[in-house]
């Protein structure tokens, strides 16, 4: 199983694998991003707090955030 999400305009993909931690999750535009979870939900949340506290290490640093390059598209079938 595999969904994509978007936080503060960031996409991330949250994908299920039959082993500990079961929910990885992987951010496109920012790489340096690792984080899981043993839930969906508790991916999520922790995919959303990691990217939260990333962005304001960059902006304690002075650093620009990386404008995202991946876009969250939905289309109806």
């Amino acid at each position: 199983m595999r969904t994509t999400h978007e936080y503060r305009g960031y996409i991330f993909t949250i994908t299920y694998e039959p082993r500990e931690p079961a929910y990885a999750v992987d951010f496109p535009d920012l790489p340096d991003i690792i984080t899981s979870g043993d839930t969906l939900a508790e991916a999520f949340r922790n995919a959303s707090e990691a990217l939260d506290l990333h962005l304001e290490s960059l902006q304690k640093l002075g650093k620009r955030w990386p404008k995202p390059k991946h876009r969250l598209v939905v289309e109806a079938i």
